[in-house]
């Protein structure tokens, strides 16, 4: 079995690039990148009536297993990420994401990135990024009941980023994964299936296999679809799916201590809503809460 810091990494690793990658791409028509629309299919004509919208798909994506902490163990995940479009590039530096156990069946989470966002026409904006508080409730705990197999849900509250919301706009949002887990002799297999508020559904899943004592890989891939009617998208041919792939690896330097990489973009149609590229690393930390007197 993993560790609690080997197995939040690699988790980490993939929700880093996962939901930097979905929070720019929605952020470009929810005010990060007000102002700064590309031109292309759909852009009317001098005296022409505007096309109502935002010209931004809305996107979400989220990847975890079933496995809870124990009470009072948790993790604390400090990373950088990269994320890169036709449009704009966006650094999370540091990105904090941060775990514990609260009882054999509770978990509780936090994810929060400080973000700066560059544009093709020379702007930029930096700040608190879209921040994620999840409390993970465990159906069925692999680790817990000895079972190779695993179900919880996760209900998510999303707060945008004051550079991703317009004036009027709602900044808060909630999501409701549901992640599985399915253990096997030589490899672990999970993922997570849901929806955002804003508008999209989700598929994710990942195999993970054990390389070594201390080497950890893991490929995921992740599925998205935007449910929201926007004339603007539609008029410039912005896909309402979106396919995504993700490889990462883990290296444990002690059993408290995990360095990770990763490395993923979108597979299908490349256009203004899509990551070319993306990137994280970091490390992550466990540690065990001290007992009540």
């Amino acid at each position: 079995m993993l560790s609690i810091s080997r197995r939040s990494a690699a988790a980490a690793a993939l929700l880093l690039l996962t939901l930097s990658s979905s929070a720019a791409a929605q952020g470009r028509g929810r005010g990060l990148g007000h102002g700064h629309q590309a031109s292309g299919a759909g852009d009317p004509s001098p005296g022409a009536p505007a096309i109502p919208g935002t010209g931004a798909r809305q996107f979400g994506v989220w990847l975890d297993d079933a496995t809870l902490p124990p009470q009072g163990k948790g993790w604390m995940t400090f990373g950088v990420g990269y994320w890169r479009s036709t449009f704009a590039h966006q650094w999370d530096a540091p990105s904090f994401d941060a775990g514990v156990g609260l009882s054999r069946r509770v978990q509780i989470g936090v994810t929060a990135p400080v973000s700066r966002a560059s544009y093709a026409d020379g702007s930029s904006v930096s700040g608190l990024g879209d921040t994620y508080v999840t409390v993970k409730i465990g159906l069925i705990d692999p680790s817990a009941s000895g079972r190779s197999f695993g179900l919880a849900v996760a209900p998510v509250i999303e707060a945008l980023g004051s550079g991703s919301v317009q004036e009027g706009d709602k900044r808060v949002h909630w999501a409701l994964p549901v992640s599985f887990e399915r253990r096997f002799q030589r490899l672990r297999a999970y993922g997570a299936a849901g929806y955002f508020s804003r508008g999209a559904v989700f598929g994710s899943a990942a195999v993970e296999v054990p390389a070594s004592a201390k080497v950890t890989l893991t490929g995921a891939l992740s599925y998205a679809r935007s449910l929201e009617t926007d004339a603007l998208s539609d008029a410039r041919q912005l896909a309402r799916d979106r396919w995504d792939v993700t490889a990462s690896g883990t290296y444990a330097l002690r059993p408290t201590a995990t360095l990770f990489g990763s490395v993923g973009r979108t597979i299908s149609r490349l256009d203004e809503n899509a990551s070319s590229l993306a990137f994280g690393a970091g490390v992550s930390l466990g540690f065990q809460r001290p007992p009540r007197p």
